[in-house]
């Protein structure tokens, strides 16, 4: 299921499948103890109502829209929580499968010629570049919470775990390398957030004398990398920085958001990728204002034919919250948000009841917290990396629910008879 951050493919969906089928098959009760969440039944009223609107739009306007179904995979999410809960046994092993296939794809795809002469090509097996980076981005992240954990449970002390320790950290370097050669801004600004938040998080959880020596080192890296990278970095990051700059503060000083966008976009300085981005948002703003409650569902796409910016040459909106704006309004954003939030607080009491390690918890965040910077500029969700990240990142959150129940039930105080 996390092939999608290495494979930009559908095979996550076939897993997804088959795993259902597996714990249907082997663990049918299991399906059983989800029924009571209330988090879970607000999944399936939005997977119905998602399915229901979707085929309203087919039979009654005849408009398909596009990726329209993706809004129901909540239905499974809640069933592939007590699947890995019923599997946690495995999912070490199977992390580490990803992580030493990432290994021999990174080292199998990484240009180090066209590396060495400040060259753009795309890492690991995706359709382009910038998936390219969100997939290395969420494997640097993996690897890192892999050997946090295996640290944890005393994993590296074998011969094997040693090696496989040395494999975890050569992959983490080389997902670096791969962000750094992929080129994509937005990937670069999310990973640099996402890094410092791991760090401070290391220290308070760790200790700052456990993490001296990597800290340090990790420090040391940075700095040489930054030294040597700082002239690349500025001439493909340089353009977009200075005309977001003149956006900001045409927005802030005396126009309308709206305006400044429109500025922005006639400005020959403007570089093409930000001004197609700037066309599609504004797009997608002004058909989100004809509904924004609920959204325009499918016919989403035969209001963008009437848009602005109609002849832009893509209706991948390039912005993960304005792809659930346009269909389903604020009540879709308030559906990720309750989930978002819900997700934070279980996991985080699952950490203070000792039931997770801090490196599982800091990985769902670390994880979770890349992800959701960089649906801002691009529609990550809308691809293979994002089906693939909410189903399981989902999943996670009810294999832990079921756990703090269980964990509860064995706690609570036996009335004597």
């Amino acid at each position: 299921m996390a092939s999608a951050m290495l494979v930009e493919s559908d095979i996550y969906r076939y897993a997804a499948i088959a795993l259902l089928i597996f714990c249907c098959a082997f663990h049918y009760d299991a399906l059983k103890l989800i029924k009571d969440d209330w988090l879970a039944k607000m999944c399936f009223a939005w997977a119905f109502y998602a399915l229901f609107r979707f085929t309203w739009g087919i039979v009654v306007h005849g408009e398909r829209g596009a990726s329209e179904w993706l809004y129901v995979f909540p239905l499974l999410i809640p069933s592939l929580g007590a699947c890995l809960y019923v599997t946690r046994d495995r999912l070490f092993a199977a992390v580490t499968f990803v992580i030493v296939a990432g290994f021999i794809g990174l080292l199998l795809t990484l240009d180090f010629p066209a590396l060495i002469q400040g060259g753009r090509f795309s890492p690991l097996y995706h359709h382009n570049s910038i998936h390219a980076a969100v997939g290395c981005g969420l494997l640097f992240i993996s690897s890192v919470y892999w050997l946090a954990y295996a640290a944890d449970t005393n994993a590296l002390k074998t011969v094997r775990g040693k090696a496989l320790a040395a494999i975890a950290i050569t992959t983490a370097m080389l997902c670096l390398v791969g962000i750094f050669a992929a080129k994509s801004k937005g990937v670069w600004l999310a990973f640099s957030l996402v890094f410092g938040f791991m760090s401070v998080t290391a220290v308070v959880h760790y200790g700052r004398r456990r993490m001296l020596v990597p800290g340090a080192l990790a420090l040391l890296l940075c700095m040489l990398a930054a030294g040597a990278t700082y002239d690349n970095i500025k001439h493909y990051a340089g353009p977009t920085v200075s005309a977001a700059l003149r956006l900001s503060e045409q927005a802030v000083s005396q126009e309308e958001i709206e305006k400044a966008m429109e500025n922005s976009v006639g400005m020959p300085e403007t570089p093409k990728s930000m001004r197609e981005r700037l066309m599609l948002w504004t797009n997608a703003i002004d058909i989100f204002l004809e509904s924004p409650l609920v959204g325009s569902g499918n016919l989403w796409l035969e209001h963008w034919q009437h848009a602005k910016y109609a002849n832009v040459r893509f209706t991948l909106i390039h912005n993960g919250y304005l792809e659930i704006l346009v269909r389903h309004g604020l009540l879709g954003m308030a559906m990720l948000l309750i989930f978002s939030a819900t997700a934070f607080y279980r996991i985080r009491l699952a950490w203070k009841r000792g039931i997770i390690p801090s490196s599982l918890m800091l990985y769902l965040f670390s994880m979770s917290l890349f992800f959701f910077i960089t649906m801002a500029s691009n529609s990550n969700n809308r691809l293979a990396i994002g089906e693939s990240f909410f189903l399981l990142a989902g999943a996670a959150v009810f294999a832990i629910s079921i756990m703090l129940r269980a964990d509860a039930r064995s706690s609570a105080p036996t009335i004597p008879a």
